[in-house]
């Protein structure tokens, strides 16, 4: 049996960007047009990792949620406002609608 690790992350400087989708046409084409952007972010500086996950209701196939790690606030702030960036943005905007927030971490539980 694994031994579960608990910490209070309330002093890490790491970040938790979290940016719910609603794909208004081929979610294929959404996921490809996700993955050119998420390129260009994994190489700014601070990027830690992202996670994109599908629905899994079939009537919801429509529906993403990405979440993705920043050491810190700065470091997206200074992706999202790279020069580059809004090319990239564009390209997913014209594709979906969402809703993107950013969280601090409060706690954590791990059993790895």
């Amino acid at each position: 049996m694994s031994n579960p690790q608990r910490f209070d992350a309330t002093g890490s400087g790491v970040v938790t960007f979290v940016n719910t989708f609603s794909v208004h046409g081929s979610p294929d084409d959404f996921e490809r047009v996700f993955a050119d952007i998420s390129e260009f972010m994994a190489s700014q500086p601070g990027f830690i990792q992202y996670t994109l996950s599908r629905h899994i209701d079939a009537d919801k196939q429509n529906r993403f949620v990405n979440i993705a790690l920043w050491t810190d606030v700065e470091s997206w702030r200074n992706a999202i406002t790279h020069p580059e960036f809004e090319a990239h943005a564009k390209e997913i905007r014209t594709r979906c609608t969402n809703e993107a927030n950013m969280y601090t971490p409060r706690q954590s539980y791990s059993v790895r």
